[in-house]
């Protein structure tokens, strides 16, 4: 090859590559620590360190460096054990253990079971580093007599890849993942086939294609590397990591009878002195099905048209804690979250506005037709700037008339100054307490096929 071809084949990909990591890290920033408390945005960064330390050898490798030249076959199928372990750690974080997704949940769950299947395949992965290390590998030519290692790495890297899709088919048959929109499908795919496919081409186009076999042709797996990387890059600005993930619950209807309301899709501004009223609306929604043979004007608007839809699924944030609302407002299983400074399960503190504005999203973006109850705005906006949640609501109104969802939203006029309340009411149907909760229902009223 040529020194051109050395430049636009392997040096190149790999500035691009340490250029688009300095952009995923400026984007990580910005969020500073709303995007720590997250497990799996752990697992994101130990990903782009270990491409980083990767490109970085790249282009080291073009200096003529002889350690650098020795060593960097080991470099590479490093890399490819520990980034095929974090993806199976991903896929194990969204299904076996999604329930210890925030960090700190996370972490006290490990002091419990410091052996886990994660940390019981990572033993694995750090033993093979080990002996990746030691083998008598010193450049790319000692491949072709150290075969063994080849085989080992492959092994590692197809069972992974068997353990993910294992455990992505029992997900589904034991329904533990939501039921996503094809859109939120086609991102998952996506984000999946980028995050396995960068050590797959490492594995075949470098290491086997281009050290074992020594094809110095053109070798487009630089370029491809990059471009897997760009899909998991665009994933971090697009609520893929900072959200919690939250398994929507039907809750056990206690109550006889039907609903004769269903209140259409969009976002409800309920002012209140107290949120009595308002959890009271989002029990009966949640919990009292809508009649089957409902009437409902407008299908596309209220989206409750088939019987997936009778009763919805809803998840709430409140001050409040959560135990009391369960008892008060007999829900059983739906979804909490506790707006709490003390680490646990379903809690997200006040500071965490990031964090708790993705994690409505993806859960609307999940569950078409969903209903979400936010409690405790004016202890929110006590620790973040009043523009800054003005915008997160905002992000919050689009994806629930995108998914035909009910947003409701329950606060005290009183605590708010004229200017604030005139922006918080802006693009929102406000509604004046119990009053005008009841005006709703009747507005709402459907009627049956049979009296129709």
């Amino acid at each position: 090859m040529t020194e051109l071809s050395d430049l636009l084949m392997e040096a190149l990909p790999s500035v691009l590559g340490l250029l688009l990591i300095g952009y995923a890290l400026l984007m990580i920033y910005k969020s500073k620590v709303d995007f720590f408390q997250v497990a799996r945005s752990w697992i994101l960064v130990f990903f782009i360190a270990a491409l980083a330390v990767l490109w970085i050898f790249e282009i080291l490798r073009e200096s003529g460096v002889d350690w650098i030249v020795q060593i960097h076959p080991k470099v590479d199928l490093a890399f490819i054990i520990v980034t095929i372990w974090l993806s199976t750690c991903m896929v194990m974080l969204s299904t076996l253990y999604r329930k210890y997704n925030s960090l700190d949940h996370f972490k006290s769950w490990l002091r419990v079971e410091p052996l886990n299947a994660i940390t019981g395949w990572g033993i694995v992965c750090l033993a093979l580093v080990i002996v990746i290390l030691a083998a008598p590998i010193e450049g790319p030519g000692d491949l072709k007599s150290n075969t063994w290692v080849l085989a080992l790495v492959l092994g590692y890297l197809l069972a992974s890849m068997a353990i993910d899709a294992l455990i992505a088919m029992w997900a589904r048959s034991k329904r533990i993942l939501p039921r996503l929109s094809a859109e939120s499908r086609r991102d998952m795919q996506f984000l999946a086939a980028a995050w396995m496919g960068i050590p797959l081409v490492e594995y075949f186009a470098d290491v086997i294609l281009g050290m074992r076999m020594g094809y110095e042709d053109w070798n487009p797996y630089g370029w491809l590397m990059v471009l897997l990387f760009t899909a998991i890059v665009r994933s971090i600005s697009s609520t893929k990591f900072a959200g919690l993930v939250i398994d929507p619950e039907i809750e056990d209807v206690k109550r006889s009878g039907f609903r004769i309301f269903d209140i259409p899709r969009g976002v409800y501004l309920i002012e209140d002195q107290k949120p009595v009223a308002a959890f009271g609306l989002f029990s009966e929604l949640v919990t009292l099905p809508l009649s089957p043979d409902a009437e409902v004007p407008g299908k596309e608007a209220s989206a409750s048209a088939t019987i997936e839809f009778l009763i919805p699924q809803g998840l709430v944030v409140t001050r409040e804690f959560p135990d009391n609302i369960r008892k008060s407002y007999n829900l059983q299983v739906t979804p909490m979250i506790w707006l709490t400074e003390t680490p646990g399960e379903l809690r997200i503190a006040p500071t965490s506005l990031a964090v708790l504005t993705d994690t409505l999203i993806r859960f609307m973006e999940k569950n078409p037709n969903s209903i979400v109850l936010v409690e405790g705005l004016e202890y929110v906006i006590t620790f973040n700037d009043f523009k800054k949640v003005a915008r997160s609501l905002d992000s919050l109104n689009e994806t629930a008339w995108v998914t035909k969802g009910r947003l409701l939203i329950c606060m005290d006029p009183r605590a708010f100054d004229e200017k604030d309340l005139a922006l918080l009411e802006r693009d929102r149907r406000v509604v004046k307490g119990a009053a005008g909760i009841d005006e709703l229902k009747r507005e709402s009223h459907v009627e049956t096929k049979a009296k129709a």
